[in-house]
């Protein structure tokens, strides 16, 4: 560990100012930081991004001992830079000469890992695996940060702690709580990777990707986007997080799988049609916001975590197509749905990227437990 520099040094670095309002809390970020092991290079990056020594002492908490390098200088030092490089970048990572984010002991050995792999499965394949482990983590990131700010860091200011004060509470809840976080992470994967393992798959001709027989349902919060322009933040996110929650209780209750939420719309994907039917059906009737729905069944592309192919694309079109608090089905859908739903068929549709008129029924719950 690097001595700390008296408070002159800091000075003349210009990593402290003794004479602003906030200097004294400054001070002890530096003290802080320097405690849990930071270097002059590393602050002085630190304080190229807005002097934020907070970050810098989150990192140190949750980084492992070891050496960290400057992306370019590790990739030099690989057998393939290039790969390396795009490997970093599938991860989400700015493949730019970033003052702070660096390649840790951990990071190092991810890299070294996927390299290996590309070796075995190709750089095409690992890349694409890369991307969904980026986007997941990132995601998870924004989510905890997120929920930290707004639920501990933004109350402890308010009530008249420091940055110091702040910044040292939250970097001992990650040194104390991230391994058992990350445990619970690979608890949860381990656990959708054994489901997974369980269901019925195929490939297609070629052999070239796995697909599937299911029921691909899009639900979408209807009229949000004009909604939104005219709430506040705090109502646009209660709004948000109750559709999420109810479309996320439902579906897990209901055997389906929530594939993705982008803003007002999720997909979901579900092995039995009837199992689709009942929780949109349930979506309609219990959202607080009207909802609409298309659901299509058929085989669809499971590729990189998310589906593709014809299915999926005529459940897309036809929840743009439904009414609020409609749900429009396929043939497919009505054909495999069993009893308890009715079918009212509607005039075929003309749909683009389908070759003919395309038979569309709206569905809802029948009195007399039968299909229409």
């Amino acid at each position: 560990m690097e001595e700390r520099p008296d408070d002159e040094e800091l000075q003349r670095l210009g990593l402290y100012d003794p004479t602003h309002p906030g200097g004294a809390d400054q001070l002890r970020l530096l003290s802080d930081a320097f405690a849990l092991g930071a270097t002059v290079e590393e602050v002085i990056r630190a304080a190229g991004v807005h002097y934020n020594y907070e970050s810098l002492m989150l990192d140190l908490a949750m980084r492992p001992a070891g050496e960290t390098q400057d992306l370019a200088d590790f990739a030099a030092a690989g057998a393939d830079p290039d790969l390396v490089r795009r490997l970093w970048s599938a991860f989400g990572l700015p493949d730019v000469a970033s003052p702070v984010i660096r390649v840790t002991p951990d990071a190092a050995a991810a890299l070294k890992l996927l390299t290996d792999l590309a070796a075995v499965f190709g750089a095409d394949v690992t890349l694409g695996v890369a991307r969904v482990m980026g986007s997941t983590m990132a995601r998870l990131a924004e989510t905890v940060s997120g929920t930290f700010r707004v639920g501990d860091e933004v109350p402890r200011r308010s009530a008249g702690l420091s940055r110091a004060e702040v910044a040292e509470s939250y970097t001992d809840v990650a040194r104390e709580l991230l391994p058992t976080f990350l445990e619970a992470v690979m608890a949860v994967f381990r656990r959708h990777l054994v489901n997974v393992s369980y269901q019925t798959w195929s490939t297609d001709s070629e052999r070239a990707a796995v697909t599937l027989e299911r029921t691909v349902c899009f639900v979408d919060l209807v009229g949000s986007t004009e909604l939104l322009r005219v709430v506040s933040i705090r109502e646009m996110a209660t709004l948000l997080r109750r559709f999420e929650e109810q479309v996320w209780e439902l579906v897990g209750s209901g055997g389906g799988r929530v594939v993705k939420l982008i803003g007002d719309e999720a997909m979901i994907v579900f092995e039995d049609p009837a199992d689709a039917c009942r929780v949109g059906l349930d979506l309609i009737a219990l959202s607080e916001h009207p909802v609409r729905i298309g659901l299509a069944h058929g085989t669809v592309v499971s590729l990189l975590g998310d589906y593709y192919g014809e299915t999926v694309n005529l459940a897309a079109r036809l929840v743009t197509l439904a009414d609020p608090s409609t749900l429009l089905a396929s043939e497919s859908v009505r054909g495999h749905a069993g009893p308890g739903v009715d079918f009212e068929p509607r005039e075929p549709l003309a749909l683009k990227g389908f070759a003919e008129p395309v038979a569309v029924f709206r569905a809802d719950r029948s009195d007399e437990g039968s299909s229409g």
